[in-house]
């Protein structure tokens, strides 16, 4: 490189993750504003259940319940499933931790499933190979915002008589044939945080129930088993506000709510969902395009009958016929201040799991996958100039891993 080119590599604008995905309008400060200055409560109230319904009618389930984060919603999917000791959960080893602790919890025995190579999530052939008579539950996860394919995992859940749970923190809005996640199997769980296509002032959840009664066990779990009393009462007061209910059969209550504002921001990013993941499919059309002369790249495949919101965007490198790793090409792409990162370090992989072991699993895809992956950064409302940018650093770097001996 001649000095030239060093003195512009060095001048060139950073591109990294952002910490937040998608931000308010003026329009939508605004709204946030009135709520916080005439609201008569900031916890439990108009606003969260206003969310509910519109995200109830949204997505197509028969509930929905907002929550503090996915995390919660994951931990009463577990709980509502009646889980315990001896049984056994399906999950990928390929996620995000928050997908597999709330079931450790309770515990069962975790087992790791493979993603398949292309699309790079969950399918119902590594299941098929795990499920015994001790499985209970499936957790699916819509990773990167791609829809896993559903009917297959579906008919073995109806074959061998399994709870779905849906894992749809990177994919609100998606959609599989013509259902939007979380509206197909016997629990969805969504989040909110400030990473994510849409957000609730940096934490929150939701989650979509199959069976109503779900629904309403899960509002007297999340506030301390805080419930209006049943009986007809003489007087308001008495015995006391509210009553105290065993939420669920042999559960202690939490504290999971939602705060007013929060919901008020995810109701204003709910109505326009469809155009942030509309304009995240455009930026990743292009992005993706950038790179048709450059095989050692390759995306995400997207079936017919799935739908992707492109959360993120994570690429595998193969730079075998260049002997070059996935580690060459950070150091190069960090070179031209392009922060890429590496994720999700598989969960069997983690010194967490291991402690309670669960570190052994047979995922060859997935350790394949991990090792050569890189994920761009990426948020809502790119410019297409950025993305260009970004694109034409990218291919910088792999003529140069192209051009080493």
């Amino acid at each position: 490189m001649n000095s030239q080119k060093a003195k512009t590599v060095n001048n060139l604008k950073p591109i990294q993750m952002p910490g937040v995905q998608t931000r308010l309008n003026e329009e939508e400060e605004q709204a946030l504003l009135r709520v916080l200055r005439e609201a008569n409560t900031l916890a439990v109230g108009p606003e969260g259940e206003a969310f509910e319904k519109e995200f109830t009618e949204f997505i197509g389930c028969e509930d929905a319940v907002a929550l503090n984060s996915c995390s919660s919603a994951l931990e009463l999917a577990a709980v509502l499933s009646g889980i315990g000791p001896g049984d056994e959960v399906i999950i990928p080893a390929h996620t995000f931790v928050a997908t597999a602790v709330p079931f450790a919890r309770h515990g069962v025995t975790i087992l790791w499933a493979d993603i398949n190579r292309d699309t790079r999530v969950i399918d119902a052939e590594s299941i098929a190979k795990l499920i015994t008579s001790k499985t209970k539950v499936l957790v699916v996860v819509h990773l990167y915002g791609l829809t896993v394919d559903m009917d297959p995992i579906l008919k073995l859940a109806e074959e061998h008589n399994l709870i779905v749970v849906e894992d749809c923190a990177q994919s609100p809005g998606a959609f599989y044939k013509d259902k939007r996640v979380g509206s197909i199997g016997h629990f969805g769980c969504f989040s909110f945080h400030t990473h994510k296509n849409m957000n609730t002032l940096g934490e929150g959840g939701m989650l979509t129930v199959r069976d109503a009664q779900h629904g309403a066990a899960a509002r007297r779990f999340r506030w301390m088993g805080n419930w209006p009393f049943e009986e007809e009462r003489e007087h308001y007061w008495k015995p006391a506000m509210n009553d105290l209910v065993e939420p669920i059969p042999g559960h202690w209550p939490a504290n999971y709510c939602m705060g007013e504002p929060n919901a008020t921001v995810g109701r204003l990013l709910l109505k326009r969902l469809d155009d942030i993941n509309k304009r995240r499919q455009h930026q990743a059309k292009r992005f993706i395009y950038a790179f048709k002369e450059y095989p050692e790249l390759s995306f995400q495949h997207v079936p017919e009958r799935c739908g992707h919101v492109y959360h993120l965007m994570p690429v595998r490198y193969d730079g075998i016929p260049f002997g070059k790793t996935r580690d060459d090409l950070l150091e190069v792409l960090n070179k031209y201040n392009l922060k890429a990162i590496v994720q999700y370090w598989p969960l069997n992989r983690s010194s967490l799991f291991k402690i309670f072991g669960w570190g052994q699993a047979d995922v060859p895809v997935t350790d394949h996958f991990f090792n050569n992956m890189i994920g761009f950064p990426w948020w809502s409302d790119m410019p297409d100039e950025l993305i260009d940018d970004m694109a034409e650093r990218t291919r910088l770097s792999l003529e140069e891993l192209r051009k080493q001996d």
